[in-house]
């Protein structure tokens, strides 16, 4: 969501999402979802919050017309402009008489009576809110130890000390969305009819069934994404309520080893594989033992094994072969040994694995890996 901690009952009630929660609660059920959720981690911003309701509240008239668009921005603009001057009043003054006093203004500005903010009907009292937020489940990890979940839909969650999860009882028939603050890691059971999502303040993490890892630290700079199985997409959270739901939006799609790290500064998605890949399917042991291989073949076990994709000029590096034993070595160790025989370098991009070298016209030893021209 936008800086609403800083937010005065005025900016809230003159932002755009916020005059859609107060007037179209049930036409927009993410939305309405996620303004629960800011007052629930946020509740010292209840009372601005609740001015500003009540100022909307204050110009509403069933039943009129809408004015045409610069009108609308006429209007508001001296809204504003009466408002800000309120702002600078004296602030020892009691609640009812600030939104009182600033719900007129509204008023004498439309006193026509032809400006439609929206019904009594449509605006959610906090009461009712509040009420609502109960709805959720919250978990909160004080253990030094990690402490798994199981929802109701049969899905997982290992959640890390000092970290925080927010889950209904029940999932809604269409989506299933949990909170996180702190690390979890997430087991969901496939439901095609329901993607499954996890939602910080910044990012959703949108899935039918895998498991991943998501890394939302308080405070923090980053919000990190990490793929173990199947595909996740990831993508900044949304100001219309089409971003979610809507299948089309993919946003920064993750397979296996791969991440992606939110920075909060920049606000930008950075996609990477991750610090230490593991291998994805059963791998005999002798596959990872190379004599006299020819590189192509070397990197081809590699991509199997790991779900990467590995560049290289197959034409430069034809002649180039491998004799090494690389069980049991991690991903970028086996990448460090291979390029040393061949007299490469490698570099990941995005979650590519370059591989830049020569050729093999000479043998080249190691005491780990050698590689040489295969002799005609």
């Amino acid at each position: 969501m936008k800086h609403y901690l800083t937010f005065s009952a005025a900016d809230f009630a003159q932002d755009e999402e916020f005059l859609k929660w107060v007037k179209y609660p049930e036409q927009y059920p993410l939305l309405h979802d996620r303004w629960l959720r800011f007052l629930r981690d946020y509740p010292h911003k209840k009372e601005e919050v609740e001015e500003a309701r009540l100022m909307i509240l204050a110009v509403v008239k069933e039943k009129q017309l809408m004015p045409d668009d610069a009108t609308q921005q006429n209007v508001w603009h001296r809204v504003q402009e009466s408002i800000l001057e309120m702002e600078d009043a004296p602030k020892e003054v009691m609640l009812w008489q600030r939104w009182y006093s600033k719900a007129a203004v509204v008023l004498m500005i439309f006193g026509a009576g032809w400006f439609l903010i929206g019904t009594k009907n449509d605006a959610p009292r906090l009461a009712e809110v509040e009420k609502e937020a109960v709805a959720l489940e919250k978990y909160i990890n004080n253990a030094d130890v990690a402490k798994t979940i199981v929802l109701s839909d049969g899905s997982s969650i290992v959640l890390q000390p000092h970290s925080v999860l927010e889950y209904p009882r029940t999932f809604k028939p269409d989506v299933r969305e949990v909170y996180l603050t702190g690390e979890g890691f997430f087991e969901v059971k496939r439901d095609v009819n329901r993607p499954f999502m996890v939602r910080t303040h910044e990012i959703v993490t949108r899935v039918l069934g895998t498991s991943f890892t998501v890394r939302n630290s308080e405070g923090g700079k980053q919000v990190l994404v990490q793929v173990k199985t199947g595909k996740v997409s990831v993508f900044k959270e949304k100001s219309n309520e089409e971003g979610a739901k809507d299948e089309s939006v993919e946003g920064v799609v993750l397979m296996p080893n791969q991440q992606v790290v939110y920075e909060r500064d920049q606000m930008k998605l950075t996609k990477s594989l991750v610090e230490n890949p593991s291998v994805l399917i059963p791998v005999a042991k002798q596959e990872f033992e190379f004599s006299d291989a020819p590189i192509g073949d070397v990197f081809r076990v590699i991509e199997e094994a790991y779900g990467v994709d590995v560049v290289y000029d197959e034409e430069v590096l034809a002649s180039c072969y491998l004799n090494a034993s690389l069980d049991d070595v991690p991903l970028y160790d086996k990448l460090k040994l291979i390029c040393k025989g061949i007299n490469a370098t490698y570099e990941i991009m995005d979650s590519h694995i370059i591989i830049y070298g020569k050729g093999c016209s000479e043998p080249v030893d190691d005491t780990n890996s050698t590689t040489q021209t295969k002799p005609n």
